[in-house]
């Protein structure tokens, strides 16, 4: 008996501390592509990234998506949550590239960086949803 009450609550713990750290990586991962996103890049040293800066944008849009999916599902209860986040995703991604043509000097707004973006958001909201529906599954 004693087993199986350390059990829960050991598992019930882990979730939990997971859960928040989906959160606070969410939390950072936000600040650096908004870093990332308004920064200067003068001064920077060269990355030779495969592909192009595209892929960038891509892999930035799609972890965003997945780290605040994981971090905030606890606590939001809408049903439709999933597509909220989408278009939040979405909304924050053109603000992003409006920002860089409103703010900074040497960084312009790109379509291309925000289909980047979009792409990324969608292959992660899809992700998920095949994930969630092999979950149920089992």
């Amino acid at each position: 008996m004693f087993q199986k009450l350390r059990h829960f609550y050991q598992v019930k713990i882990t979730k939990h501390l997971s859960e928040r750290n989906f959160l606070i990586l969410a939390i950072l991962w936000t600040i650096g592509v908004t870093v990332a996103s308004l920064a200067s890049l003068k001064n920077m040293p060269a990355i030779s990234i495969p592909g192009n800066d595209k892929t960038a944008h891509f892999v930035f849009y799609f972890v965003f998506f997945v780290l605040w999916y994981f971090g905030l599902k606890r606590f939001v209860k809408h049903r439709r949550f999933d597509l909220i986040l989408v278009l939040v995703t979405l909304f924050y991604g053109i603000c992003m590239e409006f920002f860089q043509a409103k703010l900074t000097a040497n960084r312009q707004a790109d379509f291309y960086d925000f289909l980047a973006n979009s792409i990324g958001t969608l292959t992660g909201f899809f992700i998920i949803l095949l994930y969630t529906k092999i979950r149920k599954l089992k």
